[in-house]
């Protein structure tokens, strides 16, 4: 029922849930966990590879050479590389590219290839590099209020008790609790 003084249309929208509008900006191509998830999965795997791996993809002059290298020298993941060849090459021929370090090199690879070619290996980095630094939130220290045998009754000290140092559930009161 609108109040007086209230446009009744905006009452019925306020009840009728959400805004089905769009945010501003542009719409995302891609969910930013989906290509931060991606480019931690390829810096998990190119370590393992890459001794053989990277200086077969820094000489390569094709997308087909660079899937030969992969097939060869990578099998277990090749499957998830080919299809991005292409997109390896113009990553490996990037000016940007790290001359020298290996771990750098494997680092900016992975995260050039988190985007998975729905957005261009710069916003991959930059998508990665925007949602490392967000400050994730963890629980440090969770606390129980306990009843020990010895005859403590409080709060528990990283889950044992303050007093004896007792740590572990008898499992003759768990059984009696979950009757």
């Amino acid at each position: 029922m609108p109040t007086k003084g209230k446009n009744p249309r905006m009452q019925k929208e306020v009840l009728a849930g959400p805004s089905k509008k769009r945010g501003r900006g542009r719409p995302p191509k891609i969910d930013p966990s989906t290509v931060v998830g991606a480019a931690d999965t390829y810096r998990t795997w190119l370590p393992q590879f890459w001794s053989k791996l990277g200086p077969r993809l820094l000489v390569a002059k094709s997308s087909k050479e660079i899937s030969a290298a992969i097939r060869e020298l990578a099998a277990g993941v090749s499957a998830s590389l080919v299809p991005y060849s292409e997109l390896i090459l113009r990553i490996v021929r990037d000016p940007k590219f790290p001359a020298v370090r290996r771990a750098s090199q494997i680092q900016f690879l992975a995260d050039s290839l988190g985007g998975q070619g729905f957005v261009t290996p710069r916003r991959s980095r930059e998508i990665c590099a925007k949602e490392r630094s967000k400050v994730r939130h963890v629980i440090v220290r969770q606390e129980y209020y306990i009843e020990c045998s010895c005859g403590y009754t409080g709060p528990a000290l990283d889950g044992a008790c303050r007093d004896c140092g007792t740590g572990e559930l008898s499992w003759d009161l768990i059984s009696k609790e979950n009757r």
